[in-house]
């Protein structure tokens, strides 16, 4: 039966997502940074480091969604994860930007064992959360809306963190970045404690439609997941995107303030880009019920690919002619979370319609360890990647240096785009489509009780 979602149901979940892109974008912003400008390690070490650690994650991804989907409480299957992680989460944030009084092997040793805690923390809290989606309700169209109240909370929680962190930084840090990035970790982490206790109180998860011993084996449960063809390509599309735009916004930091030294301006840069991709997405939100949501996303990669496009020609020299580019591409990039994030459930739908097994939390699970896997070894090829085009943190670069930075920064992320934009023009799942699966699931439900 499907389920109405209230506004405050849309509200408290959506917020819940706030939090959760304080830690996701704080690390994918600025770790990277932190690691090569102000802990010292190389740009290869940042990367081993970086990408080991998000491949962790995403290693533990399916078992955390396997476990919750078969957790059974008062507060049902997947707050009690919310609630009890906040805490240990907020507090491997703040140990994650500390600078340990380390060096060589052990400094290295440190940096990736906190960086491990701090992954399956996160794993412990955003794999549940991700999974309240198809939890809430099963309409596609309210999932929409949904999703699009949790995208619009995610690009503000990633405008906030973006346009205020090094801000914090500076100002707490009082020239001396080491302090404040631990100021930076505290202040989020408070922040996300508190948000996440408000989702955890006012989302309600529906009543269990199956035992736990009814539920289905991990291997069926994979076997589902296998025959799920339009899982396979919004899987495959946003894979590819987000693998490829890495190249793009963890190289931002650098391209300001190495290559226009910008440095100072570093919090309206990346305000401007993700300060876009928030307004953008009540728009990409109502253009999904409009137009579908497959001709909204082959919309939005048109408009990312022109961006990058301008971004890797125009000789960028002056800061209003940076925002204005960056402020075009964040228009396209708010599109991507609520089309991935509401196609991802209807998907769940079509796999059950086919195989008669309904997989929500396990597949969230594999899907976000495929996404953190090939962005684990995206990082690791970007450390690569900046040691052979000569970069060295902390010191004048050469022109080739700077041009092959741009080079990462554009072509790369074009190609993903243009990939992407392939995928989903052969995704099938639209609104009809949706409710017929959604009717024929009902039927088979009413002739076997």
């Amino acid at each position: 039966m499907i389920t109405a979602v209230s506004n405050k149901t849309r509200f408290a979940y959506g917020i819940g997502d706030f939090a959760i892109c304080l830690y996701w974008s704080g690390v994918s912003i600025y770790l990277l940074y932190f690691y090569t400008d102000v802990v010292g390690i190389t740009p290869y070490a940042a990367g081993i480091i970086y990408g080991l650690g998000i491949l962790w994650d995403a290693m533990t991804d399916p078992f955390m969604g396997f476990l919750a989907e078969r957790t059974r409480s008062k507060m049902g299957s997947y707050r009690p994860y919310i609630y009890y992680g906040s805490i240990p989460l907020a507090l491997s944030f703040i140990l994650l930007l500390w600078v340990p009084p380390f060096e060589g092997a052990l400094l290295f040793g440190f940096l990736l064992c906190i960086n491990l805690i701090h992954r399956t923390c996160f794993t412990i809290v955003s794999v549940p959360y991700s999974s309240l989606t198809a939890r809430i309700t099963d309409d596609s169209d309210e999932r929409t809306i949904l999703t699009g109240s949790r995208m619009i909370a995610a690009a503000f929680g990633t405008f906030s963190i973006s346009a205020l962190g090094f801000p914090i930084v500076l100002y707490f840090g009082g020239g001396e970045e080491s302090l404040g990035f631990i100021y930076l970790g505290i202040v989020a982490g408070a922040f996300a404690v508190i948000i996440l206790s408000v989702t955890v109180l006012l989302v309600n998860e529906r009543s269990f439609e199956a035992a736990k011993e009814q539920l289905p084996s991990f291997k069926e449960v994979m076997s589902s997941v296998a025959s799920n063809y339009p899982f396979w390509i919004v899987f495959s599309a946003i894979l590819i995107l987000i693998s490829t735009f890495l190249m793009f916004n963890n190289n931002l930091i650098y391209f300001a303030k190495y290559a226009l030294d910008m440095h100072e301006h570093q919090g309206l840069i990346l305000g401007v880009l993700n300060g876009v991709t928030l307004l953008a997405v009540p728009f990409w939100a109502f253009a999904a019920l409009k137009l579908g949501k497959r001709n909204t996303w082959l919309v939005a990669m048109a408009l990312l690919f022109i961006g990058f496009c301008i971004f890797y020609i125009y000789p960028i020299s002056a800061l209003n002619e940076l925002l204005y580019i960056l402020a075009f591409i964040g228009l396209g990039n708010g599109a991507t979370g609520v089309l991935f994030w509401s196609m991802l459930p209807d998907t769940i739908e079509y796999g059950e319609w086919k195989s008669g097994i309904r997989t929500e939390s396990s597949l969230y699970g594999f899907m976000t360890f495929a996404q953190k896997g090939a962005i684990a070894i995206a990082v690791i090829i970007l450390g690569v990647a900046l040691t052979k085009i000569g970069f060295v943190a902390n010191q004048d670069q050469s022109s080739e240096t700077l041009e092959g930075l741009k080079s990462l920064m554009s072509l790369i992320p074009l190609v993903g785009i243009f990939i992407s934009f392939v995928l989903i023009y052969f995704y099938p799942i639209d609104r009809a489509l949706h409710q017929k699966l959604i009717t024929e699931i009902q039927q088979r439900g009413e002739k076997n009780d």
